[in-house]
């Protein structure tokens, strides 16, 4: 009889425990299941010229639909799908509107579109730099015409000595010799060699980061070709200074 009443006793109990879990859990699901705000993926973004660029609305819920204008279609097109083209070089805004079918009230999200041209040119702060294991570098990089939308995509010769990331941070991962390429859409690159070096003393304390601003011949090569290109354009546009530099993480 004893044992017919411990049973009894474990069966109530994993039926409780299952119940409990069972709210827990769904409790869990439906809070998941909320999805906040409707909010952009970037709230302002540079295309080149020519280029697409598609915008994503997260967080909608089933009854709501989405509807895209851009305030000067001359500059930036916005097709029903969010993809933005660049037509001109300019600034716009593309406006989001979404509307809720359970809902009267319309909101409205922008993104800040600027247009420019393709880069020509890109040139690294250094030819070549040297760095201990484990340390990082910040790489300055200078890019021409002064207004262009383009960013230069980065890769490295050996990432298991040197690697880069998508903005240009290099990370010291093994002692050896790697090249550290930066690229345009057109084919043009430029590249520093990074000699990567073991601590010669355990005990020796090296700065994690390290900075590599332009030297003289840099600035020198990068504001004769400058020179150059500006007596080769003149429409005016190539008036401020487009120097990029990703921070580490």
């Amino acid at each position: 009889m004893k044992q017919k009443r411990f049973s009894k006793g474990i069966i109530t109990l994993v039926f409780l425990l299952t119940v409990c879990f069972s709210t827990l859990f769904a409790n869990a699901a439906t809070a998941y299941a909320k999805t906040g705000d409707p909010k952009l993926n970037v709230k302002s973004k540079a295309i080149v010229k020519g280029k697409d660029y598609a915008l994503k609305v997260y967080n909608l819920s089933e009854t709501q639909t989405v509807t895209f204008a851009s305030e000067d279609e001359k500059i930036a097109s916005v097709n029903e799908e969010g993809v933005v083209t660049a037509v001109s070089i300019g600034t716009t805004v593309v406006t989001v509107t979404i509307t809720d079918s359970e809902d009267t009230e319309s909101v409205e999200l922008q993104c800040k579109i600027t247009v420019g041209p393709p880069a020509l040119f890109v040139m690294f702060s250094r030819q070549q730099a040297e760095l201990v294991v484990g340390q990082r570098a910040i790489m300055y990089w200078l890019i021409a015409p002064l207004n262009t939308a383009e960013l230069p995509k980065f890769s490295s010769s050996n990432p298991e000595v040197a690697s880069v990331s998508a903005g240009g941070v290099v990370t010291a991962k093994s002692a050896g010799t790697a090249y550290i390429f930066a690229q345009l859409d057109n084919g043009l690159f430029t590249a520093c060699r990074f000699t990567v070096a073991e601590a010669v003393d355990e005990g020796e304390e090296i700065a994690m980061e390290a900075s590599f601003e332009p030297d003289e011949k840099t600035e020198l090569t990068f504001a004769d070709f400058l020179i150059n290109l500006n007596a080769k354009f003149t429409n005016g546009d190539n008036t401020s200074e487009n120097t990029g530099a990703d921070t580490a993480q």
